[in-house]
């Protein structure tokens, strides 16, 4: 499957947001990224982490709106440059 992708342009910055596997057909991919809290500009796209004085992103991970590092809390897995709490599986024994 190929999938679009759109990559932070903060110098330094790690940030990618990959098209949703679930997307639905009505909403472009577009739409999604700036649902996903991205923004652009006249210098390029902007991560919701460097957008929020948080980026950039240093460290890979698993947040699905910027890829960054996560840790696990009680709530969820939260992002530490944009913020975003992942909440854990129904099924997560922990």
């Amino acid at each position: 499957m190929i999938r679009d992708a759109v990559t932070c342009d903060t110098s330094g910055c790690l940030a990618i947001h990959l098209e949703p596997d679930d997307l639905p057909e009505e909403q472009s991919f577009e739409m999604a990224v700036a649902a996903a809290g991205w923004e652009h500009g006249s210098d390029g796209h902007a991560c919701p982490g460097c957008s929020n004085g948080r980026g950039p992103v240093l460290e890979r991970g698993e947040c699905p709106k910027c890829c960054g590092s996560t840790v696990d809390l009680p709530a969820g897995a939260r992002c530490h440059y944009c913020g975003h709490i992942e909440p854990h599986p129904d099924d997560d024994e922990e």
